[in-house]
């Protein structure tokens, strides 16, 4: 009987482990976008983030994920006449609780650091610098063999540490594709 009970749960394991996507050593790259609405001096702006990641599997659950972003809070409209133009990089620690063949999902934490140029109403410019916080959730759905649709949800906090003011604090919602490159 006990013997049974080995087979059965050595059968499941390797099944389960069989159905999974993400292999220790995976490589892949991500591409993804958010809205970016601001509010400036009683006006509302709305712009972009775009977000460019490279992630390594560490283990079957665990990867590292290095994403640089790009910011513009004027993109699309510019109602306050004052643009916003971020870039930095957050490095973040991803683990994934489902894996399945079609869609996985993970929760993911990183900090980073970046840098924000704030063109002023008479085109003066202020260089400040950025801590970033990030923390959140995502998935991944299956499109084609290597490709993915990617969607996350994270919590981040932008701190100006130049002049030691909040630069952004919130949730946003990215959209776009992950590709596994290995």
């Amino acid at each position: 009987m006990k013997a049974n009970y080995s087979s059965l749960i050595i059968t499941l394991f390797l099944s389960f482990y069989s159905f999974s996507q993400n292999t220790k050593g995976d490589i892949a790259i991500s591409i993804t976008a958010s809205p970016f609405p601001t509010t400036y001096n009683n006006s509302d702006d709305f712009g972009m983030i775009g977000k460019a990641g490279l992630e390594f599997l560490i283990s079957d659950k665990v990867s590292l994920l290095g994403s640089f972003f790009a910011s513009n809070n004027t993109m699309i409209n510019n109602d306050s006449g004052v643009t916003i133009n971020s870039i930095g990089f957050i490095p973040s620690i991803q683990y994934y609780f489902i894996d399945k063949p079609k869609i996985n999902i993970f929760g993911q934490l990183g900090y980073g650091f970046g840098f924000e140029d704030l063109t002023r109403n008479y085109g003066e410019i202020e260089n400040s610098a950025l801590t970033i916080f990030s923390i959140g959730a995502g998935m991944n759905y299956k499109l084609k063999d290597k490709l993915f649709l990617q969607l996350s949800l994270p919590y981040f906090k932008a701190k100006n540490i130049t002049i030691n003011e909040n630069a952004a604090d919130g949730i946003a919602v990215f959209l776009g594709f992950n590709f596994k490159l290995k």
